[in-house]
């Protein structure tokens, strides 16, 4: 009894304490600790509206430059610097409003100055669709004489092949200026779906079998798919969360459609043959990058389908739903605090290194990470890094494991930034997504393998092997179902093949057929759940990213883990730490190759679905030795 009695005791206090964390405000000493600091980027609007004024001033000067690019080296230099300067103020002033009002999404302020920044973008385009073509005019050997002349200029050098490598796609001035009229009304589709889901979303409320009453928010309904172990509630709160999406399905529907609509027709005008040609060729990916990924994920799910059975016999379920993938198979219930969370992801990477580590520590200093979900802050997670600043990580705190892997991962984001930050110029300080997952997702690995070892228990075991399973599953199988539905989606918008919703849901449960097989029960409204990928809306062929990210990191992990020697060891952990290192100063795929990943064959992704086979028959084994199979 008193032992019951105490770990209730601890219960309470967790959530009391979880509590008065989240309701502190700015004048409590502990505040910056689980909030952003935003000052960290501007004292308040009066200085944000300086930076703002200051580059409109800056827009004409654009002109002055116009026909002098090709007069020498030096002009060259100078115009250079001056675009770079311009960047980095107008990114911070677009990261601070942005962030602001994904934690705080009611407040029209950063909408309305999130609009006059965009009529700030609008005539900065206007004074400089003159320029790829005026830099188009000046032969590529004239460059390279330039850059011998002038060593500053040799920075610029992978820029500068990559623009030449794409000339045929670069618009003539006039139809560039005409785009940019055009810029603010075709970007109004994302900008509506960010409103309709997040300040203008509306969850439902649902009563659980012990009478309480919760928001079946993305947040709310990942904790009770992990925790509650009533079938029915879990379901409930999932086709409630369900219907919120579902209720303005046709609306969610014609935003894609027009969203993908202008991103094919600006494709069409730069003469690629399809939107993802458009999007690859930036970072000259080969397309067999992308194909290569849905055809080794979509075709080799058996350990995916057994994984599942595996979880439906153990849970002793009659009929296994999308939300009972998160419940755990062994009675092995544990919450996370934030602070624990932190100390977890401290230690799994102490072996990367000092200077890795000094960065982590200072990423983890008051105000960097707003750790909480509140009304009107958008769901999900994220880091994201301002130049001369720091990064700034968004959580939705659940006290659940998945929030601890989630937290490692962001970590991975800023720790990447703040690297390429330190040892690359301004211009290749930004990387390609593709880089970007490979060190967010190889830090999961790291958190995953120092739990394992830390495990005290046959059933604290089962659970991280599930957890392993699961990292696959979500970020492999799943990102690639996701690549999969995205790609054919828009090619059904290049052949002109009508659109709605329920065509679209169509599309959707098929591809998830195929992934998932027939043992998960849907609710009539798991079709219509597309929009809750905000990827789809908001970024141009994201998603597969993270899978094709996920394969080189379990790749480098490897290499670093498995050496045969500690020596061996070393040289792929400074080879991977180069690669952070290297920010974007080269294409992701030659950046990959450099640090061990040949992604010109499918063996990455082989080397994932064979990683998911042993784990699926490790679990079964260790199911069976506790008798829950």
């Amino acid at each position: 009894m008193k032992k019951v009695t105490l770990l209730l005791l601890a219960v309470f206090l967790i959530t009391f304490i979880s509590s008065a964390q989240q309701n502190l405000t700015p004048e409590d000493k502990d505040y910056y600790k689980y909030n952003w600091k935003l000052t960290d980027i501007y004292a308040d609007w009066d200085e944000w509206q300086k930076d703002l004024d200051y580059l409109n001033s800056q827009i004409p000067k654009y002109l002055e430059y116009k026909g002098q690019l090709g007069s020498g080296p030096d002009l060259m230099l100078e115009f250079q610097k001056f675009s770079e300067e311009n960047s980095k103020i107008s990114s911070k002033l677009y990261v601070y409003a942005s962030l602001g009002q994904d934690i705080d999404g009611k407040n029209q302020i950063y909408s309305s100055k999130l609009q006059e920044l965009q009529t700030m973008w609008v005539a900065m385009g206007r004074n400089t669709t003159w320029v790829q073509t005026e830099l188009a005019s000046i032969p590529k050997e004239t460059m390279d004489k330039w850059m011998d002349e002038n060593k500053e200029l040799v920075i610029y050098q992978h820029s500068f092949d990559s623009f030449y490598r794409q000339l045929e796609h670069i618009l003539d001035e006039e139809t560039q200026r005409i785009s940019t009229y055009y810029s603010k009304a075709l970007s109004a589709a994302s900008k509506i779906y960010g409103t309709l889901s997040t300040a203008d979303m509306e969850f439902h409320k649902v009563t659980l079998s012990d009478g309480e009453e919760v928001v079946a928010s993305p947040a709310n309904a990942s904790k009770i798919y992990a925790t509650n172990k009533n079938q029915d509630d879990r379901k409930a709160v999932a086709e409630a969360m369900a219907e919120a999406y579902a209720k303005n399905k046709n609306t969610y529907a014609e935003i894609i459609n027009g969203v993908f609509q202008n991103r094919w027709a600006s494709a069409q005008l730069k003469g690629y043959e399809s939107c993802l040609d458009a999007v690859l060729e930036s970072n000259n990916i080969p397309k067999e990058v992308y194909m290569n990924l849905i055809d080794v994920a979509g075709n080799n799910t058996e350990s995916l389908l057994k994984y599942r059975e595996l979880r439906k016999q153990a849970l002793g379920l009659d009929k296994y739903y999308g939300s009972d993938y998160a419940l755990e198979l062994v009675d092995f219930e544990k919450s996370y605090t934030y602070d624990e969370a932190t100390v977890f992801v401290k230690e799994c990477l102490k072996p990367m290194g000092k200077e890795y580590n000094d960065l982590l520590a200072n990423a983890m200093q008051a105000g960097w990470v707003d750790v909480y979900e509140k009304e009107g802050k958008r769901g999900g997670a994220y880091s994201w890094s301002i130049y001369g600043v720091h990064p700034f990580i968004l959580m939705n705190w659940a006290e659940t494991r998945d929030n601890v892997f989630t937290l490692a991962h962001e970590f991975g984001h800023s720790i990447h930034s703040m690297l390429a930050s330190k040892y690359q110029p301004y211009t290749y300080t930004n990387y390609s997504s593709m880089v970007a997952e490979t060190a967010s997702t190889f830090n999961e690995k790291m958190l995953l393998d120092y739990m394992l070892q830390k495990a005290a228990s046959p059933e604290e075991k089962i659970t991280l092997l599930v957890q392993a399973i699961d990292n696959i599953s979500g970020t492999f199988y799943r990102q690639a179902q996701f690549a999969d539905f995205e790609y054919k989606l828009y090619s059904m918008v290049e052949n002109n093949e009508p659109l709605n919703a329920d065509i679209i849901a169509n599309l959707y449960a098929d591809i998830d057929k195929k992934y998932n097989g027939e043992i998960i029960e849907h609710s009539d409204n798991y079709a219509y759940s597309w929009p809750r990928i905000h990827h789809f809306y908001n970024y141009n062929y994201y998603v597969y990213n993270y899978a094709v990210s996920f394969s080189c990191s379990s790749s480098l992990f490897n290499q670093i883990k498995q050496a045969e020697t500690p020596e061996a060891a070393k040289i792929a952990q400074e080879k991977y730490l180069a690669l952070l290192k290297s920010g974007g100063n080269d294409y992701p795929v030659d950046l990959l190759k450099k640090a061990g990943v040949d992604l010109s064959t499918k063996e990455p992704y082989l080397a994932v679905v064979n990683r998911m086979a042993e784990l699926v028959d490790q679990l079964e084994t260790a199911l069976k030795e506790v008798g829950k199979i």
